[in-house]
């Protein structure tokens, strides 16, 4: 059985109040989207990876990214591994939110990645892409880890 930081009901907490700190724009915004994505990070992390949800999530990503392979009708490209192709979408997604979440001033030696920003959503409305990214990223943690279920289709 797999240990837990938060119990149940923490991670109903840290996710209720997450999505109260964006809904209410509680503090100044900068504040606000990086209070409310880590805290929705963890929460998704701990109370939904390895869940069936999951398990779901990266059946259906893997069964998608094969039939675009397999599109490919014999290409050099169709043997890509879908491992490594959802690792690396996971990669580009904590890319962009690494950016979202840097400080603008990071932007004189980080360049225009840290003046990446998630939409603002205005006052009573909730960051819906700021929520998707957090999902995503929390309940990703087989992804970091690979599939491991495909068959690898790599040439040798």
């Amino acid at each position: 059985m797999r240990e837990h930081a938060m119990s149940p009901t923490g991670v109903v907490i840290v996710l209720v109040l997450a999505f109260v700190i964006d809904r209410m724009s509680v503090g100044p915004e900068w504040w606000r989207d990086r209070a409310a994505f880590l805290m929705a990070i963890a929460g998704f992390r701990d109370g939904f990876n390895k869940s069936p949800a999951d398990e779901w999530t990266v059946e259906k990503l893997g069964m998608l990214i094969q039939g675009l392979l397999d599109q490919t009708k014999g290409a050099y490209v169709a043997g890509a591994s879908i491992n490594a192709l959802i690792g690396a979408t996971v990669g580009v997604l904590a890319m962009y939110a690494t950016g979202c979440l840097l400080p603008d001033r990071a932007s004189k030696g980080l360049g225009r990645w840290a003046t990446l920003k998630f939409p603002q959503s205005g006052l009573g409305k909730v960051n819906w892409k700021l929520w998707v990214v957090a999902f995503l990223l929390g309940g990703s943690g087989r992804s970091w880890s690979g599939v491991g279920r495909w068959r690898d289709r790599s040439h040798r």
